[in-house]
């Protein structure tokens, strides 16, 4: 008896110190994002976009929210049959920026490791892949949604002295913008609703 009282015991203390050391920043249902996820995304965008990497609060919390749409992104990809890119993807993502000058002496300096950044790659490429199957086929660009964004730009101040392009020339080119924003607003839309529903809670601790 003593030593399973021993033994709960190194376990309780275990529990503690891990989640001091790796609190947990949100809650999504039973699945969980810890802090050490959300600085480790963090590093790594600030890697890519070669910026000083910012811990702060908000920085945090922006992260946190990005992690959880990929979290509920990849629960429905799972639930709806979506195939999402493999693992062996990420290698061919990585590759660009391995060829860059100086590219393991960033990673040192940013604290990642080609793992990390693989999957933080891995995981853009995922939520691209789910949002073109998912939503682009529902969304519709008409010619006079297509001729009334034209119109709207000839309108702006500035544009006499500029002329645009005629619109022949443009359509194609806004065709495409008003479908990437539609589709964008559809994943929006989605999430929000997802969101709602899911079981979501921030640990304001985690954001300090």
């Amino acid at each position: 008896m003593l030593a399973r009282a021993l033994v709960a015991a190194g376990l309780i203390l275990g529990w503690a110190k891990a989640e001091t050391l790796d609190r947990i920043a949100v809650s999504v249902g039973q699945d969980v994002i810890t802090e050490s996820q959300v600085l480790l995304d963090l590093r790594v965008a600030a890697f890519l976009e070669h910026k000083p990497v910012d811990l702060s609060g908000a920085a945090k919390r922006q992260s946190a929210q990005r992690l959880v749409d990929q979290l509920l992104i990849l629960r429905e990809a799972v639930d709806s049959h979506v195939t999402l890119p493999a693992t062996e993807a990420a290698a061919g993502l990585v590759a660009p920026y391995a060829a860059e000058t100086g590219y393991k002496t960033d990673l040192v300096r940013y604290g990642i490791s080609v793992q990390d950044l693989a999957a933080h790659l891995l995981a853009g490429l995922r939520t691209l892949t789910f949002t073109d199957l998912r939503f682009r086929p529902d969304v519709q660009v008409s010619p006079a949604d297509v001729r009334n964004y034209y119109d709207g730009l000839a309108r702006q101040p500035g544009s006499a002295a500029a002329p645009l392009p005629s619109f022949e020339e443009s359509r194609e080119q806004i065709e495409k913008l008003l479908l990437e924003q539609r589709v964008l607003e559809a994943l929006d839309k989605w999430l929000a609703t997802v969101r709602n529903a899911a079981r979501i809670r921030y640990r304001d601790k985690a954001f300090e």
